[in-house]
């Protein structure tokens, strides 16, 4: 028996939030018998074109008010999505659709609009992971997974930035039609069914307070300058001409980590961008960041991004021809 799946978008939705999750239904349709396969819709709050974040518009299939029933919601994520939840008409219509419907998804910041629909519930959301903060901010009531590609909290499902909603999608189908069908339509979009690690592999290493004193801010160049060596907190405390207990607390209160922590970030940090634009081995790469070994390098790499240096390396480098 064929479902329902209706796409919620809205003026300055983001395009590939809604493109990435409704090719891989729509592949998945290619592969099944047509009574099996998915009748995909898109929704909006009113019937005029609706405008993309990049500046596609598209007019949706119909409102929200003219749909009588979907069996999975999904709501797209963009920059709109607090002007959504700020329309009570809008959300009232998704609430209805979501009180008799199978499952509610969320791409992306589309979570913020799923929170804002259950004020009472402690559901678990993923977003993407520049959002997360945000978002428990602002809805103190969820559990905010930033970590995550994607998560279920009951029949609340949700992912986190932008490709990670193609991840959910053939999770979803591997759920309704099993994981030969998810992994026929990965195989045809030319990528993973379920890809290693997790969100921690696509953020970059904080960006350091612009506020700091010259004094540690000589600090920080100091171990740009000197990444590939070894480095102590004796060093780095002598450097600055602070006793190493007095330095430790003061620039982990102005950092937010504390000085050796930094230092393991920024190598690894520089280990992802020589993995993603050298030929260097993992061996080489370890030499060059300060690291003493490569299973060392192996296992911090691993701990912090949640994949290893070869596989961040086969997820993130396209060779082109």
């Amino acid at each position: 028996m064929s479902q329902v799946v209706g796409f919620f978008i809205y003026d300055e939705f983001q395009t590939v939030d809604l493109a990435g999750p409704l090719d891989a239904f729509a592949v998945a349709n290619d592969l099944l018998a047509p009574e099996l396969g998915y009748q995909l819709t898109t929704l909006a709050g009113d019937a005029t074109p609706v405008r993309s974040e990049s500046g596609l518009r598209t007019m949706a299939d119909t409102t929200l008010a003219n749909c009588a029933k979907v069996d999975t919601l999904v709501v797209i994520g963009g920059r709109g999505c607090q002007a959504v939840i700020a329309d009570q008409d809008q959300m009232a219509q998704l609430r209805r659709l979501a009180g008799n419907c199978k499952r509610v998804v969320s791409i992306c910041t589309g979570a913020f609009v799923v929170a804002a629909m259950w004020p009472n519930r402690a559901l678990k959301l993923a977003t993407h992971w520049d959002f997360a903060n945000k978002l428990a901010m602002q809805f103190p009531h969820i559990v905010v997974e930033s970590d995550k590609l994607f998560v279920q909290s009951e029949e609340v499902y949700s992912s986190g930035g932008l490709t990670a909603g193609i991840d959910l999608a053939l999770s979803l189908i591997a759920q309704d039609h099993g994981s030969t069908l998810a992994q026929r339509v990965a195989q045809y979009m030319v990528m993973y069914v379920r890809r290693s690690g997790d969100q921690r592999q696509y953020s970059s290493l904080l960006s350091v307070q612009q506020t700091l004193s010259q004094r540690f801010q000589s600090s920080i160049e100091f171990i740009q300058n000197n990444i590939d060596k070894p480095l102590s907190l004796e060093m780095l405390a002598d450097e600055a001409s602070l006793s190493p207990r007095h330095f430790r607390r003061v620039f982990k209160d102005k950092v937010g980590v504390s000085p050796m922590r930094f230092v393991q970030r920024l190598r690894l940090e520089k280990a992802k961008d020589l993995l993603c634009n050298s030929e260097l081995s993992v061996a080489q790469i370890s030499s060059r960041i300060g690291f003493g070994s490569p299973s060392l390098l192996t296992r911090k790499f691993t701990q912090e991004y949640g994949v290893n240096p070869t596989q961040y390396r086969e997820n993130f480098t396209m060779e082109i021809k």
